[in-house]
């Protein structure tokens, strides 16, 4: 299956160095007003970058607090700020929604190679989320629980793109998947919530093994449950 969105940003960040058109076009729907010219688009980035930097360094609490920290460390006025976000909170918003891109890299990465067992599946849509939570911003940014209707609607194709992958690497084991899209969506968000756990506070940078190891085992076990070995 070949991936519909661009793959993970260098050196595991959500931010990177420039914003193609997809990444605009997907802000869009979070940004105060369209910025019309390069100069505006790199203004944005520049506000991004920052509040990843903010975020990397102090936390998330930094970046909420407001956005004059943000317009410092991106060296612009205040004002200028408020042209493109409404408030620091549409920043963490348009940071996740990038962050949310990377999803596909990393679940392509995962399930590259052919499996030999079923249960390869499971595993191997555990480890592209803890993959995907190796980036320190993207932890912090999976701790906000609020999200608008466009990042919502990104997340949620994109966690179906990775349920995809698990049922197609079962159908080319010669298996048949039982479920439907609610399954397929039902069993990412196990595998999601699982390692999430996995990384306590958000902040750690290897999660549990112990924990990893049970999201394995509850991600094989609801998978079973919708999958059937071929009749003789």
């Amino acid at each position: 299956m070949c991936a519909a969105e661009p793959t993970e940003a260098p050196a595991q960040r959500v931010v990177s160095d420039r914003l193609g058109d997809d990444e605009r076009a997907s802000l869009l729907p979070l940004l105060r007003r369209t910025p019309e010219q390069s100069r505006s688009w790199q203004r944005v980035l520049d506000v991004l970058q920052a509040a990843q930097a903010v975020l990397e360094e102090q936390g998330l609490e930094a970046v909420l607090h407001g956005p004059h920290l943000i317009a410092e460390r991106a060296g612009m006025p205040t004002g200028t700020f408020y042209s493109y976000f409404e408030n620091s909170e549409a920043v963490v918003q348009c940071l996740r929604q990038l962050g949310i891109r990377r999803i596909y890299g990393v679940g392509d990465r995962e399930f590259a190679q052919p499996s030999a067992v079923w249960q390869d599946a499971a595993d191997r849509l555990v480890d592209a989320i803890v993959r995907f939570f190796e980036a320190p911003s993207a932890r912090m940014l999976w701790m906000v629980h609020q999200l608008p209707t466009p990042v919502r609607i990104t997340e949620l194709e994109a966690n179906r793109y990775l349920g995809l992958l698990v049922r197609e690497t079962v159908e080319q084991l010669g298996m048949t998947f039982l479920g439907d899209d609610n399954d397929l969506l039902v069993l990412v968000e196990i595998a999601d919530r699982l390692t999430r756990f996995a990384h306590v506070d958000g902040r750690a940078a290897t999660p549990d093994p112990v924990l990893v190891d049970r999201a394995k085992r509850a991600t094989r076990a609801y998978l079973a449950t919708v999958i059937a070995t071929p009749g003789p």
